[in-house]
C-alpha cells in the first residue's frame, strides 16, 4: 500500500464540495466505487447525494469557524492510499484503514469521508478529512506527516494481510515475526528495496513520460544511458572543443545548450515536440560548471553537423513495433505457435504504422478545424455586437419609461450587454476546449492504444497487456507468479473447480475458487498468484503451459519458485529460469525413481514398434516446424522469429525403453 498526501493550495479553501464531488464521482452515478464516512451520521445513501450532504455540512462548519475569527489555512486534508494491482480491499477493510490512518495523523475524532475506486489498474482510496473538530478548533497537520503515513501503511498491511511496499518505513522479519521499522534511503538502496536506485533518479515528469510512452525509456533515462557514454568519451579526448562535443551529441539527435544558470540537453520529435533534460542528468561531468571548466565559455554549434545515426524518436518507434520485449520460446515449439508469433509481430508493426498515419491526419486536420472554428466564433461575436446595437435604444427607452434616470438606464443596459458577451465567451471557450480534447495537437501512444482497445482492436489490447507487463516487470520479480510469451488473445481457459471472470477494461482474467476467493489472475504475459495452495499452483501451471507453449519463467520468493519448479517438472512443463536448473535436474532425477515402482506390467511389455512410431512422429514434427519457419522468413517485411530453432536429430531410444520426452506425454 502506498499513501500520498494530495497537495492543496494554502490559505482559504474553495470548500469541500469540489473535492467531495470528485472522489464520490458525483457526475457518474454508475462509477465503480465503494464509499463511507467516519464520525458522521449520514442521511443520504447514494454517492452523489452523500457528496452534496457532506459538502453542506463541512462547508457550514468551515463558515462558522471563519466567522468566529478562526485561522489556520485550508481545512481540507486529502490523502490517497493505493493497493497493488492484484489486491482488492473490501469496504470493511477500507473503513478500517481510514480509521487507523486518521488515528496515526492525530485526527481520529474528525469528520471524514472516503471513496474506494475500482476503475483503474490499482484499487485506490481517497480519504477527505475535515480538520475542523467538534470543539470549533482546527487540527494541526502533524510534523513529519509523510513518515507517519508510511508507518501506518506498513502496519495496515500487516493487519489486513497485504503485500508489503517499501517507503520510509519497511517491513522486515524480526525475532517475533514481521515488524515495521524506519530505514534510511541508503540502507534501502543497499538492500535492493529502492526503486530505481541504480542509474539516474528521474523527475516526476520523466516518470510520467515513461507511462505515456507505454513503458519505454523516458528521454531523461535514455539520454543518461545511450548518448552519455560517447559524449563523455569525446570530452575526455585531449584538446576537445565545444564543436567536438556538439558533433558527438548530434550523432544521437540531441543538442546541448544553456538555459538559465544551467545546461540542458534537448531533442525534437517528429510531431514537433521538444523534449529536454538537465545536462547533469548524464553525470556531474556534464554540468555547466564542469563543461565550461573543461572547454571554456559555451560556444553554440556550427552550421554543419553530422546526420544522426540514432535518435530518441527512432527508439520510441522501434519500441512501439516490438511489443513487450519478451524472450520468444522457439525451441521445440509447434509450427502453429511459430506462425502465431510471426502474425503477432506483423500486427504490432501494422499497429505502429496506423498510429503514425493517425497522427499525421491529426496534424493536417487540426489547423483546418481550428481555423473554421475561429471564423465561426468571429461571426458570432459580430452578430452579437450588431444585435446589441439594435436592442440598445429600445432597452434604454423602456427603462426610462419605468421611471429610471438616463444614467441608471445606461448602467442597466451595460450590465445586460456584458452578461451576454460573457455567455458567448464562455460558450466559445468550451468549444475550443472540446476541440482540443477531440483533436489534440498530438496523441501519445498509450492514449491512442486505449481508444483502439475500447473499439475492440485485439492487437491494441495485446499491446496494452504488454505495456502493463513491462511497467510492472522489475517490481514483479518479488511477487509469486508465472511468466511466458503470450501469443493468443486473452480469453478464459477451462480448469476444473475454478471460475473464470474476464475484466475487459483492465484486460485480465480472474480465476476464482468455489468459495469466491481469487486463486490467480491472468494479465496476459504474466499469471499472478494470490492463493498458494497446491491445487491453485497446479491449475496456474497448466494454464501457463497452454498459453506460453509449454515453457515458463517463475518469479517470487525462493520457496515458491522451488516448489513451482518441482511441480512444473512433474507436469512436464519446461522451466526457463537459469538459476532453477539445478532444482529442475534434481526433480527430474527423482521422478524416474518414483515412477518405476508404479509402472505397470503392460507398460513394461509395450511393443517395440510403438517406440518406432513415437520417434517417427517426433521426426515429422521437427521437419514441419523447420519448414514453417523457413516459409515465414521468406515473407517480405516480416522479421524471422528470434532465437534458434532446434535442428538436432531425434535420438532413437533403445528398444524396449521410452525416451525422457515420451515419459512426459
Amino acid at each position: 500500500m502506498i499513501p500520498k498526501q494530495v497537495t492543496l493550495k494554502a490559505g482559504r479553501s474553495i470548500g469541500f464540495s469540489p473535492v467531495l464531488d470528485y472522489v464520490m464521482r458525483a457526475d457518474d452515478p454508475k462509477a465503480e466505487i465503494d464509499f463511507g464516512v467516519v464520525n458522521y451520521d449520514a442521511i443520504r445513501s447514494d454517492a452523489p447525494g452523500l457528496a452534496e450532504e457532506l459538502g453542506w455540512e463541512m462547508n457550514g462548519r468551515e463558515d462558522e469557524y471563519r466567522s468566529n475569527g478562526g485561522r489556520g489555512g485550508n481545512p481540507v486534508f486529502h490523502l490517497v492510499m493505493s493497493w497493488k494491482d492484484s489486491e482488492h480491499p473490501t469496504p470493511a477493510q477500507a473503513q478500517a484503514a481510514c480509521e487507523y490512518m486518521m488515528n496515526a495523523m492525530d485526527m481520529g475524532a474528525n469528520q471524514a469521508a472516503w471513496a474506494l475506486h475500482h476503475d483503474t489498474d490499482h484499487d485506490h482510496l481517497h480519504l477527505v478529512i475535515n480538520r475542523i473538530r467538534d470543539d470549533g478548533r482546527m487540527a494541526e497537520i502533524p510534523a513529519f506527516s509523510k513518515i507517519r503515513m508510511h508507518k501506518a501503511a506498513r502496519e495496515i498491511e500487516l493487519m489486513q494481510g497485504w503485500q508489503a511496499a517499501h517507503g520510509a518505513f519497511v517491513t522486515i522479519e524480526g525475532v517475533d515475526g514481521p515488524e515495521v521499522r524506519f530505514m534510511s534511503r541508503r540502507e534501502r538502496a543497499e538492500r535492493g528495496m529502492l526503486k530505481g536506485a541504480e542509474g539516474p533518479r528521474l523527475s516526476n515528469a520523466a516518470s510520467a513520460a515513461e507511462h505515456r510512452n507505454a513503458g519505454a525509456q523516458s528521454f531523461q533515462e535514455w539520454v543518461a544511458s545511450t548518448p552519455a557514454k560517447p559524449i563523455k568519451a569525446t570530452l575526455a579526448n585531449p584538446g576537445a572543443t565545444w564543436d567536438d562535443l556538439h558533433r558527438a551529441a548530434a550523432d544521437y539527435g540531441v543538442t546541448i545548450q544553456p538555459k538559465g544558470s544551467g545546461m540542458i540537453v534537448t531533442t525534437t520529435l517528429d510531431d514537433g515536440r521538444v523534449l529536454a533534460a538537465k545536462a547533469s542528468q548524464m553525470g556531474r561531468w556534464a554540468s555547466k560548471a564542469e563543461l565550461e571548466k573543461r572547454l571554456g565559455p559555451y560556444q553554440p554549434p556550427g552550421a554543419q553537423l553530422p546526420a544522426p545515426s540514432l535518435t530518441y524518436q527512432r527508439v520510441l518507434d522501434a519500441d512501439m513495433a516490438q511489443g513487450t520485449g519478451q524472450r520468444p520460446n522457439v525451441r521445440a515449439e509447434s509450427a502453429e505457435r511459430t506462425t502465431r508469433r510471426v502474425e503477432r509481430q506483423v500486427a504490432r508493426r501494422e499497429l505502429a504504422a496506423r498510429f503514425k498515419v493517425d497522427q499525421e491526419l491529426l496534424r493536417r486536420e487540426r489547423p483546418v478545424m481550428r481555423q473554421m472554428m475561429v471564423s465561426r466564433h468571429g461571426m458570432q461575436r459580430k452578430a452579437l455586437t450588431a444585435a446589441l446595437r439594435l436592442e440598445k435604444p429600445e432597452a434604454i427607452a423602456k427603462a426610462k419609461a419605468s421611471g429610471l434616470s438616463h444614467n441608471m438606464a445606461q448602467s442597466l443596459w451595460a450590465m445586460e450587454a456584458a452578461k451576454r458577451r460573457e455567455e458567448l465567451q464562455k460558450r466559445q471557450a468550451a468549444e475550443r476546449k472540446a476541440l482540443t480534447a477531440k483533436v489534440p495537437r498530438s496523441e501519445v501512444w498509450r492514449t491512442w492504444l486505449d481508444r483502439q482497445a475500447e473499439a475492440g482492436d485485439e492487437a491494441a489490447r495485446a499491446a496494452l497487456r504488454g505495456i502493463r507487463y513491462r511497467d510492472q516487470r522489475k517490481k514483479s520479480q518479488g511477487i509469486d507468479g508465472i511468466e511466458g510469451e503470450e501469443l493468443d488473445p486473452l480469453r478464459k481457459l477451462t480448469v476444473a473447480a475454478l471460475q473464470a471472470e474476464v475484466d475487459q477494461r483492465r484486460q485480465m482474467v480472474i480465476y476464482r475458487k468455489q468459495d469466491g476467493h481469487e486463486a490467480f489472475t491472468d494479465t496476459g504475459p504474466r499469471i499472478v498468484m494470490h492463493d498458494k495452495a497446491d491445487d491453485s499452483l497446479e491449475a496456474a501451471l497448466r494454464i501457463a503451459a497452454q498459453k506460453y507453449g509449454g515453457k515458463v519463467d517463475i518469479t517470487g520468493s525462493s520457496e515458491f519458485r522451488e516448489r513451482a519448479a518441482r511441480e512444473a517438472v512433474r507436469l512436464g512443463i519446461e522451466v526457463a529460469n537459469a538459476d532453477l536448473q539445478e532444482i529442475v535436474m534434481d526433480a527430474q532425477r527423482k521422478a524416474p525413481a518414483r515412477s518405476s515402482g508404479a509402472r505397470s506390467a503392460d507398460a513394461e511389455a509395450r511393443p517395440v514398434h510403438e517406440d518406432a512410431r513415437l520417434v517417427e512422429a517426433d521426426r515429422r514434427a521437427s521437419l514441419e516446424q523447420r519448414a514453417a519457419v523457413r516459409e515465414h522468413q521468406a515473407v517480405p517485411g516480416v522479421q524471422p522469429a528470434q532465437g534458434p530453432v532446434s535442428t538436432q536429430p531425434v535420438k532413437v531410444p533403445e528398444l524396449g525403453k521410452r525416451s525422457g520426452q515420451d515419459k512426459g506425454r
